[in-house]
């Protein structure tokens, strides 16, 4: 939660605040654009910064604009106004917007009570993070390309998270470190962005996935989502008639589009879902081979010890131990 202090200085008008009350804003964009009227990330960060974090002035509108950096956008409390494409997305407190790099879009005026930070983050950073949680798991690759990939300029992202402390708290700290720095600022910054976005990659249940690219991009996130929520139970033949295809057709489009199979992404995702309730919970692995959806013990045990090298019962002592000696 943050200080009483750092609520006061979030409420107490700025500069910029008193003067757009005052109808006496005139923004010397050439402060903060490049030769291409883009917001520069070099502009507006510290040299060598990866990612910063700023309070959204209010009470002022934002002609459209681009950046030429990905843009993470939270509702602290109030509510916001963005339009992207002449859609208006309207976000509430909790909610979180990740906007692509060159995206134009404007934000309309906020209000008193519209507490909003900008997360500006540097295309290194998130292939930074990418390459730190690995591709083990198709879905991290997806919505990472989904950011960061040049093909997919003019893409945005929207968190239904509003009621996760987890992604809270790491927004409470960052928020915290912008008001009151300590003196491993940077390296606490970074590793707490790293934490965030984790966690948001954690919920791909909670994800909105906008393109302005193709249908597949859209139809990719659904399948994900599907697998992600029924990954005990999923079947193609259920994922098809949601989407409409039959199980050839489908089988055909997520290889082309993940270079593997609905099964292989299923085994993923129960596995994953595996080895957290192995390290988390204190449930028997007979338990847990059933909460994932698996009927045959045997081959669970063999296809868990070929993927990870050890068998269910020493990966879950390994994760006990690893907790004991914190």
């Amino acid at each position: 939660m943050l200080s009483q202090a750092i609520l006061e200085k979030l409420l107490a008008f700025s500069d910029e605040e008193i003067d757009a009350l005052n109808g006496k804003v005139n923004i010397d964009r050439s402060i903060y654009l490049d030769d291409e009227e883009t917001i520069d990330a070099r502009k507006i960060l510290d040299e060598g910064a990866l990612i910063g974090v700023r309070k959204h002035t209010r009470f002022m509108s934002y002609p459209a604009h681009k950046h030429n950096y990905i843009e993470l956008m939270y509702v602290y409390s109030g509510t916001m106004t963005t339009t992207i494409d002449d859609h208006d997305i309207h976000l509430k407190t909790g909610q979180l917007l990740l906007v692509n790099q060159a995206i134009e879009h404007s934000i309309a005026p906020s209000g008193e009570n519209d507490i909003i930070f900008n997360f500006i983050i540097k295309q290194e950073m998130l292939s930074f993070l990418s390459s730190v949680m690995g591709s083990e798991y198709k879905l991290n690759d997806f919505i990472f390309h989904s950011l960061y990939s040049s093909e997919n300029i003019g893409e945005y992202l929207i968190f239904d998270l509003e009621k996760n402390d987890l992604v809270t708290s790491y927004v409470e700290a960052i928020i915290t470190h912008l008001y009151e720095p300590t003196l491993n600022n940077k390296i606490e910054l970074k590793l707490l962005m790293g934490l965030l976005m984790s966690e948001l990659m954690n919920h791909p249940e909670a994800i909105q996935s906008y393109t302005k690219s193709t249908y597949d991009k859209v139809l990719m996130s659904t399948i994900y989502k599907y697998i992600t929520l029924n990954y005990n139970n999923a079947s193609l033949s259920e994922l098809g008639e949601m989407v409409h295809m039959k199980d050839y057709q489908l089988s055909k489009f997520i290889k082309k589009m993940t270079g593997t199979t609905f099964i292989q992404l299923l085994k993923d995702m129960r596995f994953k879902k595996a080895t957290e309730l192995m390290e988390y919970s204190s449930y028997s692995i007979e338990r847990i081979i059933n909460e994932v959806g698996y009927e045959n013990e045997s081959y669970f045990y063999k296809t868990f010890k070929k993927q990870y090298h050890m068998t269910p019962m020493a990966y879950k002592k390994k994760q006990e131990g690893k907790h004991e000696s914190l």
